[in-house]
């Protein structure tokens, strides 16, 4: 088993412990044991609610650490981005904030936050996937959303951490099998695609739902399984029209894109999932035609679109090269193991899931 060395998170534990109170808290991440450590009680209250459906594993396959601390100015962060760095990418995200990504030596990799008003202050995560361990420090924490702090903080934290076990952050939704959780199935699309509406489909139909946005992969022997890496789903107006079983989320505050942030057990009760081995591939796409319809995809031609997902503007870039290889590789190794088809779902149709439904039956929908 792999153990955590505490270099990093002693660093910050020193400085945060001078005038606060240390927290820590042990979780897990699928079979991973995670020391988590804050000077915030609201941090570990956050943790605890992304982290606290993940039961302790029968076995545990490795240990990480992460401390995440909060201070008046970012002068006082006790980790800084080193002199000597090479920037491996800028990227803006969704809210506007300008995220530049670097590394150094001994493969430690930064996260450096510029302020964004309203939606976040400076922060910068440090993540050592050697050492298995990771540290966030955060400016002035009244100043940060908190879906910001979950989604583009802490869990591209968790991401690249997580990676030393196996597992490989997807731009993607995953659903199973009303009946059978070894059934699994990964949605793959650029934003707008429709993901997201199809994945509450059907989960709303009748499926287990990991998520809507990110799902993480990972090799279990020779197959590639779906792994949940938060149980969040963000949903638009669109789905609440489309859906009227979510009309309980209209009064509920949506962001700047539209979207209203609630749990996957809110969307239907039972219908949380954390793991399945993925059997089906799907590749969803607006249309304009009267009726949503699926075409069944060669493996040259699934090859060919999971590049252009791995490799274009239409898919959240991963920041590193060496990590697309990776998940090149594991979406390379699911085109093989697994059936593929495009979904070509009508604007304003409900049939999707009932056709997605049709893929683990084998039996026509009509």
């Amino acid at each position: 088993m792999t153990m955590p060395d505490h270099t990093l998170l002693n660093t910050s534990i020193v400085a945060s412990a001078q005038s606060e109170q240390v927290l820590c808290k042990t979780f897990f991440f699928h079979d991973v044991r995670l020391l988590c450590q804050t000077n915030h009680p609201f941090i570990l209250s956050l943790l605890e609610r992304m982290l606290g459906v993940f039961r302790e594993p029968e076995m545990v396959r490795g240990e990480a650490s992460y401390g995440i601390y909060c201070y008046d100015s970012a002068a006082q962060f006790p980790l800084q981005l080193p002199s000597r760095r090479s920037r491996t990418d800028t990227l803006r995200l969704l809210t506007g904030t300008k995220l530049k990504c670097y590394r150094a030596g001994g493969g430690i990799e930064y996260q450096s936050y510029e302020a964004q008003p309203t939606v976040n202050a400076p922060a910068l995560s440090v993540i050592d996937p050697v050492r298995c361990c990771a540290v966030t420090e955060l400016e002035l924490l009244d100043c940060y959303q908190e879906s910001f702090l979950r989604r583009y903080v802490f869990l591209l934290a968790l991401g690249q951490l997580m990676r030393a076990f196996g597992f490989e952050p997807c731009h993607s939704a995953a659903i199973t099998a009303p009946w059978d959780d070894n059934q699994g199935a990964l949605i793959l699309g650029s934003s707008g695609s429709g993901k997201t509406t199809l994945s509450l489909g059907c989960a709303i139909a009748g499926c287990g739902l990991l998520g809507d946005d990110l799902i993480m992969l990972r090799a279990d022997g020779p197959r590639i399984s779906a792994c949940s890496i938060t149980q969040e789903v963000s949903v638009r107006s669109g789905s609440l029209d489309l859906w009227p079983s979510l009309e309980f989320l209209r009064p509920y505050p949506a962001d700047d894109r539209d979207k209203r942030y609630c749990s996957i057990e809110q969307i239907r009760s039972g219908a949380a999932r954390i793991h399945t081995p993925v059997t089906i591939l799907i590749f969803p796409a607006l249309t304009g035609e009267s009726r949503s319809t699926l075409i069944p995809m060669s493996k040259a031609r699934t090859l060919q679109t999971l590049i252009d997902l791995c490799t274009g503007r239409s898919t959240a870039r991963t920041g590193y090269s060496q990590a697309q290889e990776r998940l090149f590789f594991l979406l390379s190794a699911l085109a093989e193991q697994a059936s593929s088809y495009r979904l070509a779902i009508a604007r304003g149709a409900d049939d999707g899931p009932e056709l997605v439904r049709t893929l683990f039956t084998g039996k026509p929908y009509e």
